[in-house]
């Protein structure tokens, strides 16, 4: 698998979980331990430094990811693949722009 198909891969996992997690957060339930922390791991992949900057471009990427709660992914998952190309291709350009 390429380095940018593993990403997407990561990306698209993370916006699975995200959209559990923030829907059970919605019934109420406490999710603390639900994260998988995968947006870590490809911030590592896509070589991000550990600084001020790349926290604002993490809280971007929460952001972003958040658009996964108004897509259906009743009968499959590959709606989120608009979404988790959109946010590597914003990643990118920020990445450009913190080194």
């Amino acid at each position: 698998m390429k380095k940018k198909q593993l990403i997407l891969s990561l990306i698209k996992d993370d916006l699975i979980n995200s959209k559990l997690v923030y829907g059970l957060i919605g019934l109420g339930l406490t999710t603390d331990n639900y994260f998988l922390y995968l947006g870590q791991t490809i911030f590592k992949l896509m070589g991000f430094e550990d600084n001020k900057k790349t926290e604002l471009v993490f809280e971007q990427y929460i952001e972003l990811s958040k658009k996964a709660g108004a897509i259906d992914i009743m009968e499959s998952h590959k709606p989120l693949d608009g979404l988790a190309l959109e946010i590597y291709e914003e990643l990118l350009k920020q990445q450009k722009c913190t080194h």
